[in-house]
């Protein structure tokens, strides 16, 4: 019976130095394109408040 706090899992494979790069540029991809719906819709709902007239 495996262990499952055994840190060595089953077929698990190391990620190399381009697939690592490649998720931190995907990281922070998401991570712009989120901050950016945010602050759209703070800004409309200010708009929308009335705060901008």
């Amino acid at each position: 019976m495996n262990n499952p706090q055994s840190p060595e899992i089953l077929g698990y494979a190391e990620p190399s130095a381009e697939e690592l790069a490649a998720r931190k540029k995907r990281n922070f991809a998401i991570a712009a394109c989120l901050f950016g719906f945010v602050t759209l819709v703070f800004f409309t709902m200010l708009y929308k408040l009335g705060v901008f007239a």
